[in-house]
């Protein structure tokens, strides 16, 4: 018999709302496909939003008592590489390790197998986690590798480099001199 006996049958429909204790306790397995679409906050930092995640996700309860979910995200992501600014392809493969915490104070008894994850309010949005876990794993400049990709602006570039300075110095002349305006209120100097 399997380690979770009470595992819920295995589609591609995911729950919208999940209470994780629960699923925890009953030693339930979740898998299938979340659309990219629905990550609002991941949206943000993408160059498309078509496709989809794969979630594998088997909560349980361990042997110190801790609720928790081990599983995988894994999904091909378009981001902007930020090297040539054009977009390029990303694979996310991540492992997901999460401790089901209900106080801050549990916390500091976990041990170090698991990240933590408050759980303000039951059942919580499935999507919130997952994207979490996402938004986690990206790396922090993407970019292809560099025999792929040129920068867009090359600054040893004599001609690429002028029209940088340039464009920096009419940024700096069109500004205004933010105390002028204080000028107005120095009180004459003629007492």
């Amino acid at each position: 018999m399997s380690k979770h006996q009470n595992s819920s049958a295995i589609n591609s429909r995911l729950p919208v709302q999940i209470d994780p204790i629960r699923l925890a306790v009953a030693r339930q397995q979740l898998y299938g496909e979340m659309e990219i679409s629905r990550f609002e906050r991941l949206k943000e930092l993408l160059t498309s939003s078509e496709g989809a995640v794969t979630v594998k996700f088997d909560f349980d309860v361990d042997s110190n008592n801790v609720r928790c979910v081990t599983g995988t995200l894994v999904a091909e992501l378009s981001l902007c590489c930020q090297r040539c600014l054009q977009p390029m392809k990303w694979q996310l493969d991540t492992d997901v390790a999460l401790a089901f915490v209900e106080h801050e104070h549990q916390i500091d008894e976990l041990v170090v197998d698991y990240e933590p994850y408050l759980i303000d309010a039951t059942p919580l949005m499935l999507s919130d986690m997952i994207e979490d876990e996402i938004l986690l794993a990206l790396p922090q400049v993407p970019m292809h590798d560099e025999s792929i990709c040129k920068p867009a602006v090359d600054i040893n570039h004599p001609v690429e480099q002028q029209e940088v300075q340039d464009n920096i110095s009419q940024a700096t002349d069109k500004r205004e001199n933010p105390f002028a305006v204080l000028a107005g209120f120095k009180p004459d100097s003629k007492e």
